[in-house]
């Protein structure tokens, strides 16, 4: 127990240090934020209350027994969450308080991952990605090295799932992409695999040419993403994104061989390795099941699964009467693209 007193105390202490990583925090509770005022938006109040009908995460078994809350609490406790949200960020705003502020980010990624669990419908992306970028920043020695690291990777496995015909040919995009139309949407598709697999690098560089043009070019793919995928992705992003600038701007900066060298060269902190290879060593998880990953979504609770498919699917149920009658109910829910056809939702 004094070692993880004194581990805890070391990375708090490193955020009080950094004024960088103290407004990180603010950028990372920003996050709770955006994700409750999502989950006004999508109404889940209406699936997660006590008197729902769940759909069980895989390894939450029997997630009904969890679900005390009538719709009124619920309603209630996703203010207390946006409230909890509001302060974390505001305490990081002042160095003497970012232990309050440290325990304030714990506690609301608690709670955010205690409504998660309440209905598997609630699995995004996008919570992956935050649950990572927090993990980091509160858990990683070297927060400013780390952090910028693992969002590179975000990019760069995310660059790995779009090698296929069905990203390149705009056939997995949800909707039109203005301005692009006709083969414009076949070289977009292809420049976000250039972006995504080779741009990203561009992040980590030390020339302040090669990373703001790099940097500009992500602000701008976030910015027109807002259409295909709404505004969820695009604020996560931006928020997860500003660890870059932050870094750059506010002292102490980076070595002078910069960071893509260091990493290149093994002169990174040994956690920083150990965070690369763990959020990669993840990603290779869905690889390890039999079948099309993308249609039986197996491995995917440990992995991005950014645009892996756009499935389609029915699903239905018929009914036999004791008079030898039949009647089909269709089971398919109108739910968000990537779960719709997930079998994890028909299984339930």
């Amino acid at each position: 127990m004094p070692a993880a007193l004194g581990f805890l105390r070391t990375q708090i202490a490193e955020i009080e240090g950094d004024a960088a990583l103290r407004w990180y925090g603010v950028a990372l509770a920003f996050l709770h934020v955006v994700t409750y005022l999502y989950w006004v938006d999508q109404r889940v109040v209406a699936f997660v209350h006590a008197q729902a009908e769940p759909i069980c995460w895989p390894l939450v078994l029997e997630c009904e027994k969890l679900r005390v809350l009538s719709a009124a609490g619920v309603a209630l406790l996703l203010r207390a969450y946006f409230a909890a949200a509001i302060g974390a960020g505001l305490l990081f705003a002042s160095r003497r308080l970012v232990p309050w502020a440290y325990a304030g980010l714990v506690l609301v990624n608690l709670l955010k991952l205690g409504v998660m669990l309440l209905d598997y419908r609630l699995r995004m992306n996008q919570h992956y990605m935050g649950f990572f970028a927090t993990f980091a920043y509160l858990l990683v020695p070297g927060k400013r090295d780390a952090l910028r690291v693992l969002v590179t990777l975000f990019y760069f496995w995310a660059g790995t799932l779009k090698l296929n015909w069905e990203w390149i040919s705009g056939a997995g995009l949800y909707r039109p992409m203005w301005p692009f139309s006709g083969v414009g949407v076949v070289l977009a598709c292809a420049y976000v695999l250039v972006l995504e697999l080779g741009v990203a690098w561009g992040l980590l560089a030390k020339r302040a040419w090669i990373f703001w043009t790099s940097f500009a070019q992500f602000l701008v793919f976030h910015a027109l993403s807002w259409q295909v995928v709404g505004f969820f992705y695009p604020l996560l992003m931006f928020a997860i994104l500003t660890v870059f600038p932050l870094s750059r701007l506010v002292e102490p900066r980076d070595p002078s061989e910069g960071l893509l060298v260091a990493l290149w060269r093994g002169h990174a902190l040994r956690s920083v390795y150990a965070l690369a290879a763990l959020f990669s060593l993840l990603q290779l998880v869905p690889y390890a099941f039999p079948g099309d990953r993308t249609l039986t979504g197996q491995g995917r609770l440990y992995a991005l699964h950014m645009f892996d498919a756009r499935a389609t699917c029915v699903g239905w149920a018929d009914l036999r009467y004791a008079d030898g009658t039949t009647t089909r109910r269709d089971l398919k829910l109108p739910l968000d693209t990537r779960i719709a056809c997930d079998p994890i939702v028909f299984f339930n």
